[in-house]
């Protein structure tokens, strides 16, 4: 008796093609998971720095209460540890450190309606001392710095 030899060789190729298709697609599947928790994370992340953010142009700004709002993004930097880099989280942390100068300074210093105004609204002083003219370009940098990490992390360029 005569073994079909060339079905058999057919048959264990279909076979493994089928499982290496598998496995392929298995990975690709839990790689897209991992991408769009990063994805979540760093929104998510960056969500609670621009809450940060428009807490500090406010005119109400206090210790306490950015405190709070603080610890819960540096919550969020622990709990997506997984997702977010360690330079990403040092970024973030810059850009914290920023919006606490500016933000004591602001809460500090007696700025004319107008000019208090034009930064709660916009964000952008019109004529500061120098000293908060500092602090406002550091935080404006630090925040560039966290933008461009940020969208290179949940691959915006890639659009």
């Amino acid at each position: 008796m005569e073994l079909p030899t060339k079905e058999i060789i057919a048959a264990a190729v279909t076979i493994c093609v089928a499982a290496i298709g598998y496995l392929q697609w298995k990975r690709g599947k839990l790689s897209g998971r991992f991408i769009d928790d990063r994805e979540a994370a760093y929104k998510e992340v960056w969500q609670s720095l621009e809450d940060i953010h428009l807490f500090v142009r406010s005119n109400s700004f206090e210790p306490t209460a950015f405190d709070e709002m603080v610890a819960k993004t540096n919550a969020l930097l622990i709990r997506h540890g997984l997702h977010i880099t360690e330079a990403d989280k040092a970024s973030a942390t810059s850009y914290i450190a920023a919006l606490r100068t500016l933000g004591n300074l602001l809460s500090k210093t007696q700025l004319d309606p107008r000019i208090r105004r034009d930064i709660e609204i916009t964000g952008k002083p019109a004529a500061l001392l120098p000293e908060l003219m500092d602090a406002y370009d550091a935080h404006q940098a630090a925040r560039q710095v966290v933008l461009k990490k940020f969208r290179q992390a949940i691959g915006s360029g890639q659009v």
